[in-house]
């Protein structure tokens, strides 16, 4: 017979895993979709069809799909020209990179401020 040990205590760290892997697949998910409207819409400009409106590409761009937005613009030359349009995208960019850096900050620095929290200063140290 096989005999497998199953634990009964899981890491504490599990959940704050599997939530980092859903973000991450949704953002993944998201950066494709903001891509493919970005590829669309240039197409659409090629053959002069009716065209996707900038506050769609921005708002995609706003909620999480910057990455693909700058990926598609820079593949596709599409909207590069384009002012404000390029403004605004950038400007998206450089928000989504300080909410990171705030981001990384906050979970590192704990409560107390400090550069490394006693909860990971512990985990680090064990």
């Amino acid at each position: 017979m096989l005999d497998l040990a199953v634990s009964t205590s899981l890491s504490p760290a599990l959940p704050a895993l599997i939530l980092t892997g859903l973000v991450m697949v949704f953002w993944l998910a998201l950066n494709l979709v903001t891509y493919t409207f970005f590829h669309a819409d240039k197409e659409r400009a090629i053959y002069g069809e009716d065209r996707i409106s900038e506050r769609t590409l921005l708002s995609l761009a706003l909620i999480g799909g910057s990455v693909g937005a700058k990926v598609a613009q820079k593949r596709f030359h599409h909207k590069t020209r384009k002012q404000p349009f390029g403004y605004y995208l950038n400007a998206i960019v450089v928000l989504h990179l300080g909410l990171i850096v705030l981001g990384t900050y906050l979970a590192v620095a704990g409560a107390n401020g400090t550069w490394i929290s006693e909860e990971i200063a512990t985990i680090w140290l064990t």
